[in-house]
């Protein structure tokens, strides 16, 4: 199967005719035209921060003049040299200025958004094929069999779901996230099956924007939604727990009133 590429992908992004057809079929496609989207919404955000000190246009126009006076390209009177050359040298040396200020943090930012936004479609990823047929499921609703099968194969026992209010746990999966084995349990919810995957990456590092207070909640939740899916995070102690859903059932809100129901009173053993 033939992607789409760079130039179609530009081409959808600015809302040029385009044939979406392979788009609507393509998973893949998706996922890739989600995270192009995002970190392009990350770089606008990016410079609209960019501002130039005050004291910028001074400080570049007394260094001009004083090169100026070295050439001695400064006539009778001290009238500058064709001040109109000046000018327009000046708006391009500005912005030339403020370009290098910001590119190596730039730089370096769109690097960290960029393995951010991959985290969150890994997250995807392991929820779709928790969602599918594979070998690697353990069917099993027996939480101590399922805690002994994580720490068998993880090394340690992820806190558990608990059960009740309409949800059950259908098993749990090991997969990988950023290259490293990590597991996830399956809940089916009234609203819609959900995955809860924990990771050692905290939810900063996911990219993930902190959910506002909610009282009587003693956690801080956060918050993403990449391609089809929403996702909510809560850390405890060495490891992130993130609930994934469809968009089109589970909101952000019903996640973070899950994610407490279910762990805010376990810790991991």
């Amino acid at each position: 199967m033939n992607h789409l590429t760079d130039e179609q992908f530009e081409d959808i992004m600015q809302g040029k005719d385009a044939d979406l057809r392979h788009l609507s079929e393509c998973k893949d496609c998706q996922n890739a035209l989600a995270e192009k989207r995002a970190v392009a919404k990350r770089l606008q955000m990016a410079f609209k921060s960019v501002k130039p000190d005050a004291s910028l246009e001074e400080t570049i126009r007394g260094r001009i003049n004083e090169k100026r006076r070295q050439l001695g390209l400064v006539v009778s009177g001290g009238r500058p040299w064709k001040t109109r050359l000046n000018d327009k040298m000046w708006s391009t040396l500005a912005a030339a200025a403020v370009l290098f200020a910001v590119a190596i943090p730039l730089a370096i930012y769109l690097s960290a958004s960029s393995s951010a936004i991959a985290g969150q479609a890994e997250l995807v990823r392991i929820h779709e094929h928790n969602m599918s047929p594979h070998t690697e499921f353990f069917s099993d609703s027996d939480p101590e069999k399922l805690a002994a099968y994580l720490k068998d194969t993880l090394g340690f026992t992820p806190a558990m779901p608990a059960e009740g209010h309409g949800l059950a746990i259908r098993g749990c999966c090991i997969a990988h996230f950023k290259e490293q084995i990590t597991g996830s349990y399956v809940v089916s919810t009234p609203s819609g099956i959900i995955s809860i995957i924990v990771v050692p990456d905290t939810p900063k590092d996911i990219a993930m924007d902190r959910m506002p207070a909610k009282k009587g909640y003693g956690q801080t939740f956060w918050k993403s939604s990449y391609a089809h899916c929403n996702m909510v995070a809560v850390r405890l102690g060495d490891y992130t727990y993130c609930g994934v859903g469809e968009i089109s059932k589970i909101s952000h809100e019903y996640l973070r009133d899950l994610l407490n129901r279910l762990l805010s009173d376990t810790q991991p053993s």
